[in-house]
């Protein structure tokens, strides 16, 4: 949009102007303003942190100097094939020069591996936030592209005079420290104001935004740049239909999470990429027929003697496999049938499994002992157990649309769990591996009645048995606008919008389908975030929209 040349048609301005208050949002305000550049951090909501706040503040960066520390060894060839491979399973081929993945990805790639660990370094320097190894390997470590497997995980290290009560605090202290020290070196911070345009000038740099708070409308300048770190589109229903490549219920992305990004981006003429892939897990299904933005998401299932089926009574997936992996099963389309059939999964268990009072951070949603919350369906057996089901899902209507249990669910059910009984007896789940690969390992608890495999127990031979649906979900979406190296847009002849960055949730993740361990959402939101504040605010200011 060409505007005036005079510059009284701003409200205000500032030299770099963020849009979002998450880790994306703070770190760019965090790496413009010790740029000494005048920073403006505009907030959709009334709160800052945006979805980085309900997180633990896990970050995954490789080659990082706490491993180097340690004696790992983080090869930059081997990181790089490592997640090329796993974000782009369908493209990649070692024996090619650029993993046949292409130029772009590839670029992608390599500046994450390049400035992930010198921008964790310095912001551990700047005493802006201190972190520590997290003993979590990497998600997909049995691959042998990942040839350093354990380290890349560092959690939030807290001051001693700091009382932690709750991972998930980890996400807003980070957010907390990346803007107060973004604040510190004169940077501000609006919340209740959200972006509704691009301006752009005649040579159609972007000058500015136009702004709502309440009822007014305000036109902010940015003299070298604007970053978005505005977060996905998972609480937008239509564009979640639209993109995504299946049916999903909801997620932990914060409720601003609508997608603003996409439709502001597409009418001056924004690439967008990977529209079909989101940071995927699992959700309870009534918990988000209520509310699609959930507290918890189905991190890692636990119980041992627990599996997951589909409304045919087959088991469809390893149940302790990571849940960016397990969330995409019920996305799954059947040819035939012409359905979704693992569209809702019921999470089967025993008795033990509900009285267990040992700990772990990953229970939820599997209720603490004598605690019967609505969305636990009980019985005394499995037949009448799959009866009320059934009344549970005709209950929910057309949230699941017209999802019932096959008539032969009980009969099959039964063979499902026979044949699980016999896989952990022996210790070797034969169908999925389940238990097989080191996260899953490294979640278990201990063995129970000396099984050989801590990840599955046989069932109880007599009830009662419970049930939680899940459906598909996610912790945000990651597709959006494509952005080079430095964060800048792209425009559909592969062209830079000038001025334009985007970083987080709410550009074209350079992950692609992946999720490469623990904070892979937070480590390339950070690390794009700074990369782009640092790059806005290497540019000579224009003084005229």
């Amino acid at each position: 949009m060409s505007k005036s040349q005079s510059p009284d048609i701003w409200d205000a301005a500032a030299d770099v102007v963020v849009v979002g208050a998450g880790a994306a949002g703070g770190a760019a305000a965090w790496s413009a303003a010790r740029e000494k550049k005048s920073v403006l951090v505009l907030e959709k909501s009334a709160v800052i942190g945006g979805t980085t706040a309900k997180s633990g503040g896990v970050i995954w960066i490789p080659n990082n100097h706490h491993m180097r520390a340690s004696g790992i060894i983080d090869d930059r060839a081997d990181a790089i094939r490592y997640m090329a491979r796993c974000s782009y399973p369908l493209d990649y081929r070692a024996d090619t020069k650029d993993l046949n993945i292409g130029t772009h990805r590839l670029e992608l790639l390599s500046a994450f591996f390049d400035h992930a660990a010198e921008l964790v370094e310095r912001a551990e320097a700047e005493d802006v936030v201190k972190f520590a190894p997290l003993d979590y390997p990497d998600y997909q470590s049995h691959l042998h592209e990942d040839r350093a497997p354990l380290g890349r995980s560092l959690k939030i290290a807290y001051p001693r005079h700091w009382r932690k009560t709750h991972d998930a605090w980890g996400g807003a202290w980070l957010v907390q420290r990346l803007l107060g020290a973004a604040i510190t070196l004169g940077a501000r911070v609006l919340t209740n104001h959200s972006v509704h345009r691009i301006l752009q000038n005649e040579a159609g740099h972007v000058a500015g935004l136009e702004v709502r708070s309440g009822r007014h409308v305000h036109l902010i300048g940015a003299r070298c740049g604007v970053v978005f770190g505005s977060g996905g589109f998972l609480h937008n229903a239509k564009m979640r239909d639209t993109f995504l490549r299946g049916p999903i219920f909801g997620g932990a992305a914060a409720r601003s999470s609508t997608g603003d990004l996409v439709t502001m981006a597409s009418h001056i003429g924004a690439q967008l990429g990977n529209m079909s892939h989101a940071w995927w897990d699992q959700v309870v299904l009534e918990l988000s027929h209520r509310l699609t933005e959930t507290i918890d998401d189905v991190y890692s299932p636990f119980g041992d003697s627990m599996l997951m089926v589909n409304r045919f009574g087959h088991r469809v997936v390893n149940e302790k496999a990571p849940y960016n992996e397990r969330g995409q099963v019920h996305l799954i389309w059947d040819s035939r049938r012409l359905e979704y059939p693992n569209r809702v999964l019921l999470m089967l268990f025993d008795d033990h499994v509900i009285n267990s009072t040992a700990f772990s951070p990953f229970r939820w949603p599997i209720p603490q002992p004598g605690e019967r919350p609505d969305y636990v369906i009980s019985a005394p057996t499995l037949l009448e157990l799959s009866m009320r089901i059934n009344e549970r899902l005709s209950r929910l209507g057309a949230f699941v649309g017209s999802v019932q249990l096959d008539e032969n669910f009980v009969e099959t059910v039964h063979s499902t769990v026979s044949r699980f009984n016999e896989f952990a007896t022996c210790g070797v789940d034969e169908d999925f591996a389940r238990g097989e690969t080191a996260i899953e390992q490294r979640w278990a608890l201990a063995a129970r009645n000396g099984v050989p495999n801590p990840t599955m127990h046989p069932f109880a031979p007599t009830g009662p048995y419970h049930c939680i649906l899940l459906g598909g979900g996610a912790l945000d979406t990651k597709g959006g606008p494509v952005t080079d190296a430095t964060g800048r847009f792209l425009d559909e002849e592969d062209r830079v919008i000038p001025r334009l960055y985007g970083a987080g949730n709410c550009i074209s993740s350079p992950a692609g389908q992946a999720y490469w361990g623990a904070g892979g959402t937070l480590g390339l939101a950070f690390t794009f975030g700074a990369i782009a504040g640092t790059h806005a605010a290497s540019l000579a200011p224009i003084t005229a929209a």
